[in-house]
This record gives structure tokens, sequence and C-alpha cells, in this order.
């Protein structure tokens, strides 16, 4: 379960600004990353923020009910939704992300071990499993 949620981290999660996220469309991978803060990293619910990214044909209620559904957070875990309103979207990969995207992100709130130093904690391991491929 280690490795495979450092993998996720390396090919989906922020590697600069000292910010722990992952950013993903997929539910499978979202409550993998989910699971593997909470079981590894040992996250509490209360350091896990989502916020989603959704397009101009996605429903903010439906989509903030899937993922609610999809997680089993709750709305307190949820901040403001980034909409994408461009109107130069191409409309032929309309419903191309029905839920949006995903950003989760672990906050500090108030307990240090969760801020930088988890994401510096998340480099060192990234730094060790790669030196040695």
């Amino acid at each position: 379960m280690w490795l495979l949620g450092l993998g996720l981290y390396i090919g989906e999660g922020t590697k600069t600004y000292e910010n722990v996220r992952i950013i993903n469309s997929d539910p499978n991978v979202v409550n993998l990353a989910i699971k593997w803060f909470k079981e590894i990293c040992k996250v509490k619910n209360d350091n896990i923020t989502i916020t989603l990214h959704l397009y101009p044909d996605n429903d903010l209620k439906e989509c903030i009910d899937f993922w609610m559904e999809t997680t089993g957070l709750t709305l307190k875990n949820f901040r403001k939704t980034q909409l994408d309103r461009r109107k130069d979207k191409s409309t032929i990969r309309k419903r191309a992300l029905p839920f949006g995207t995903a950003h989760i992100n672990i906050i500090c709130n108030g307990n240090k071990k969760y801020g930088v130093k988890l994401h510096r904690r998340l480099m060192g391991w990234i730094n060790g499993v790669l030196s040695q491929s």
C-alpha cells in the first residue's frame, strides 16, 4: 500500500510549493489516495479537503453529492468549487468528466505534521524510491 500510494503521488501529486495534493477524476484513484493518506500518512478526516473543478456541462449539486458519497467525506471537507466557464472549450468532449476533477488537499489544520512536514516526508520517500531505480 505504501509503494502503491507513493507511485500515485509521483504521478498525480504536487511536488512543489510544499503543498500536499493529488488531483484526479477517477473515483477509484481518488478513493485510493484518501485511503493511502489515512492509512499510511495517518491523516484524519479533519485534515482532508476536496476542491472540485467543474465544467459548464457539470451539475454542481450532483457532483458534490457524487464525491461525498464516493469518498465518505462530509460537506465540511469540501471547499469552494472552481467552475471553468471558458466559452471556447470544445463541445466534442462534453461529459468527458461527468463529475469534474477532485483536488484532494491535506491541510495542517493546527497539526504541523500534516503541512510542510508531510510534504517534505513525501519528497524524501520519493527521492529514496527513485534513487533505487
